[in-house]
């Protein structure tokens, strides 16, 4: 849940009444609580050091609000007592918590906190029909600039640009009707890319490509990318699903997590314009949908709209926790990682998801699909990386 934030992001601070708070619509309302401690070691750490665990520790990505989802923070402590908080900005738009406290973690002490929070999810799929889609042409400029070739996009992160750009190209296939150059990169996805099971840390969209294997989001990255090169406004997505009666503990060096009865996913979003009204921004999920099935390794669809219509965050309840739109976040997890292993202290991180109103769903894909969805959980608060990597 860690991100970098800018020094000068404006914020706001919430009334504690707003805690208190949940609009419910007809859909479903979960529970989610997230616990971290950080056990130092011989040397007090520093909250004011942006990449010191206890500045980890005290600003942390949370849920946002977002159509089809309301969250709340329902509660914010620190070593078992209330804690005043703000909320900031990261470079893209997603709330980070900034918790207030200044003192740095001593010698041999723990620090830990604990927050719960309250999500509504309430939402339906999009009629996916090529006959009512826009053209590349149809897609707002102003959009249109907000999705630039950036970030991890930047073509200046690719070996070979012209190969990606020919292949990109290729897969479009002279179309101009944006669903279907969707339809096209989705089967190309299918018979290409196969799904991988091992991947500790996020990995960039060359090694995704040039290795035709990632899990959800390196594959979501990959989508996006192509999206991007066409010109059709894209992003990749993270957030948890409620699974029922799974748990699992992970470790990386320093670093313990464990999760009850929740997955965390990736999924891309993409912009379609419309013929008939405005566009609709709808998901792409290529790991991780209503009727897809494993042959080979790879994960494949019995059509192609099962990847919008069956996508997790329509078939499950599943919430968004972040959106990453344009900042190289991969490079800013390497250098939190990298200083938080270093440091001499443990970082014990623990979730749980749990139904307050709604369906709990207790149906799962085949096995090997199920484990791998939560085989790799770990580093979620730490940086919502690998605890998204399920599927």
């Amino acid at each position: 849940m860690l991100i970098w934030m800018e020094p000068d992001c404006d914020f706001m601070i919430l009334p504690a009444l707003v805690a208190l708070l949940l609009v419910q619509g007809s859909g479903s309302v979960y529970s989610y609580n997230l616990s971290i401690t950080v056990v130092n070691g011989g040397a007090a750490i520093d909250c004011a050091d942006e990449y010191s665990p206890c500045h980890a520790l005290l600003n942390q990505n949370i849920f946002k609000n977002s159509s089809g989802q309301t969250a709340v923070i329902e509660s914010v402590t620190m070593n078992g007592a209330d804690v005043p908080w703000e909320i900031k900005t990261d470079p893209d738009g997603n709330p980070v918590i900034k918790i207030i406290a200044a003192d740095p973690i001593l010698p041999n002490r723990n620090a830990t906190v604990v927050m719960r929070f309250r999500i509504n999810i309430d939402r339906s799929p999009p009629e996916v029909d090529p006959a009512l889609s826009g053209t590349l042409a149809e897609i707002p400029p102003q959009l249109k600039a907000m999705y630039p070739l950036t970030g991890i996009w930047d073509p200046s992160g690719l070996e070979d640009p012209d190969e990606v750009f020919g292949l990109a190209e290729s897969i479009r296939a002279g179309e101009d009707n944006v669903l279907l150059i969707l339809r096209n990169l989705m089967i190309w996805f299918e018979e290409n890319m196969v799904y991988s099971y091992n991947n500790t840390t996020p990995q960039t969209v060359w090694k995704t490509y040039k290795g035709l294997s990632g899990d959800c989001d390196d594959q979501a990255n990959l989508f996006v990318l192509f999206c991007r090169i066409y010109g059709i406004p894209a992003y990749t997505a993270i957030g948890p699903i409620y699974m029922p009666g799974e748990e699992r503990s992970d470790s990386d060096h320093n670093l313990h997590f464990h999760t009850k009865d929740v997955g965390w996913h990736g999924w891309a979003m993409v912009y379609v314009p419309s013929r008939v009204g405005d566009g609709n921004w709808v998901p792409v999920d290529l790991t991780y949908f209503q009727g897809g099935v494993q042959r080979g390794g790879h994960i494949v669809s019995a059509d192609w709209r099962q990847h919008i219509l069956g996508a997790a965050l329509y078939w499950r309840d599943t919430a968004v926790f972040i959106e990453y739109k344009n900042y190289d976040h991969i490079s800013e997890y390497a250098r939190m990682r990298d200083a938080i292993i270093s440091s001499d202290c443990l970082w014990v991180e623990s979730h749980q998801m749990s139904p307050v109103v709604g369906p709990a769903y207790a149906e799962f894909l085949s096995p090997p699909i199920l484990v791998a969805l939560v085989a790799s959980a770990a580093l979620l608060a730490f940086s919502a990386w690998i605890l998204w990597r399920r599927r």
